[in-house]
């Protein structure tokens, strides 16, 4: 009896061995199974998600981060202003100095009808008394276009001339800057304004007053256009 069961027994076996390897096969094969997620849990976890917010765009103004162009730019123009806001490098006028002042003419010495002058100055005057008074002369030259040579000093605002003898034969004013000594008769001037203050004029023309006096001629230039004053000579009458 027991010789018969152990054939059927040993029969079986292989055959349960084969189908555990047939259901294993079987259960390998399937897909896996995916996990089941609570919704409620599914949605605290999409509710948590925390939103990205985009990084924000700053603009920067040109002048908050200034190139190398302007860098350079800005570096020349404070080297080309240099000379005129540092003054330890210009010379520095000494204490004692005191800047050059224009010539007065004295009240006695303005020009009158019995007493013509120009710059206080009276034809006649000599070379050395002119100079003592007004002192060095900018410019000297010869002017020779004349019979005798005349020797003009310029003063820049105004200009003498000494005959062969060293005596004045003529005064030019050239300069609004300067009192001639006609009464505040100045440069610029208009024509209307000499014959109010030096009277009605031997001659009276588009281009020029002319006042005779003691053998002088005091000459007054105007310009035709502006009708003002251009130049004032005092000079001989011959």
């Amino acid at each position: 009896m027991n010789n018969l069961i152990r054939p059927i027994l040993l029969g079986c076996v292989p055959v349960a061995v084969a189908s555990l390897l047939v259901t294993g096969c079987q259960e390998s094969s399937a897909p896996p199974v995916q996990p089941t997620i609570d919704p409620i849990v599914q949605t605290h976890y999409q509710n948590t998600t925390p939103e990205i917010t985009p990084p924000a765009i700053v603009v920067v103004s040109p002048t908050a981060a200034p190139t190398q162009e302007d860098s350079v730019a800005k570096h020349e123009a404070q080297v080309a202003g240099s000379s005129k806001t540092d003054l330890s490098d210009l010379p520095q006028t000494p204490a004692s100095s005191k800047p050059s002042t224009k010539p007065k003419v004295k009240a006695e010495d303005a020009y009158q009808q019995e007493k013509p002058t120009l710059m206080g100055l009276k034809l006649g005057t000599s070379k050395t008394a002119v100079l003592d008074r007004f002192g060095k002369a900018k410019k000297q030259f010869v002017m020779d276009e004349d019979e005798e040579a005349i020797q003009v000093y310029d003063f820049t605002d105004f200009s003498v001339g000494f005959n062969k003898k060293d005596t004045l034969e003529f005064v030019d004013v050239h300069s609004t800057e300067i009192d001639p000594g006609l009464r505040g008769l100045h440069l610029g001037q208009k024509a209307q304004d000499a014959i109010a203050i030096l009277g009605k004029p031997d001659s009276n023309t588009t281009y020029v007053l002319s006042y005779k006096s003691q053998g002088t001629l005091l000459k007054l230039d105007i310009d035709p256009g502006e009708g003002t004053i251009q130049s004032i000579k005092l000079f001989a009458d011959h």
